[in-house]
Formats: structure tokens, C-alpha cells, sequence
């Protein structure tokens, strides 16, 4: 009377009344709505991170062209003020040559001068004892007592003695 397919289907159909009078459809339904909340969940906190990464990209973004703007403005002012000093210790170089050629000028001038009144002393030296002696060798005792050599000595010393 009753086969085996008979009490399979008698098992089964029990099985299906067991597990909707046990309510397992609605809490495996209520176990994945959970997990499509949760996935849902997921994705709104990922959307979140995404703008909130998109807005902190455009923010550094909008700091690296500010940084990159600074950047320049300072090496602009740097080379600014680089030329400026180069330029202002040209001039003082410029300036100190300028006096340290006007000291050297002033030197060979004064040496030059130097260099004249010796040749001068010198020359005048030469010029006395050509004189003094011109006269003790071409004067005779007498005249030489009328010039009074002595005299004449006591003015070449003299002469000499100025220059």
C-alpha cells in the first residue's frame, strides 16, 4: 500500500510544515535582508569615504598650486634680492678699486716726487763741489783770501744741508 516514495513525500511535506510552523523561511529571509542591510550599510560608508577622499584630493590638490604659487613668489624674491646684493657689492667693489687706485696714484706721485727732490739734492751736491772745487784749483792764494773760502765753504755746507 504505502511505498518508499510515498513516506519521502509524507517526510518531506512534514519537513516543509516543521520549518514554516518553526518560522526558518522568515528568519533565513530576515538573515538576509540583514546582510543586504549590511552590504547596503557598507556601500553608503564607502560612498561616504569616496566624497570625503574626492573633497580631501581637491583640497591638497587646491594647497599643492598654492604651496607651488608660494614657491615662486619666494624664489622670485629670492633671485630679487640675490641681484639686488650682487649688484650693491659690484658697486662697492667698484668704489673700493676706485680708492685703492687713487692710493696707488697718490704713491707713485709722491715716489716720483721723491725720486726729484733727491735728484735735485744730488745735483746740487754735484754742482758745490764742482764749484768749491774750481775754485781752490784755479785761484791763487791771494784771491782765495779775497773770497774768503771759508765763506763760501760755510755756504755750500749750508746748500747742503737745505736740500
Amino acid at each position: 500500500m504505502f511505498d518508499a516514495s510515498f513516506w519521502v513525500a509524507i517526510a518531506f511535506f512534514l519537513f516543509v510544515l516543521l520549518l514554516v510552523f518553526k518560522k526558518v523561511p522568515q528568519i533565513v529571509l530576515g538573515q538576509i535582508d540583514n546582510k543586504i542591510n549590511e552590504l547596503k550599510n557598507k556601500i553608503n560608508e564607502a560612498e561616504e569615504l569616496k566624497s570625503n577622499s574626492e573633497k580631501l584630493l581637491s583640497e591638497a590638490k587646491s594647497k599643492l598650486e598654492k604651496s607651488d604659487e608660494e614657491n615662486s613668489n619666494i624664489l622670485a624674491k629670492a633671485q630679487k634680492i640675490s641681484d639686488d646684493e650682487i649688484s650693491a657689492s659690484l658697486e662697492k667693489m667698484k668704489i673700493s678699486l676706485e680708492n685703492k687706485e687713487k692710493a696707488a696714484q697718490n704713491k707713485i706721485e709722491q715716489a716720483k716726487n721723491d725720486a726729484i727732490n733727491q735728484v735735485k739734492k744730488l745735483a746740487t751736491k754735484v754742482a758745490l763741489e764742482t764749484v768749491e772745487k774750481v775754485l781752490t784749483e784755479n785761484l791763487d792764494g791771494k784771491k782765495q783770501e779775497e773770497i774768503n773760502l771759508s765763506k763760501v765753504k760755510q755756504s755750500i755746507e749750508k746748500l747742503k744741508n737745505i736740500n
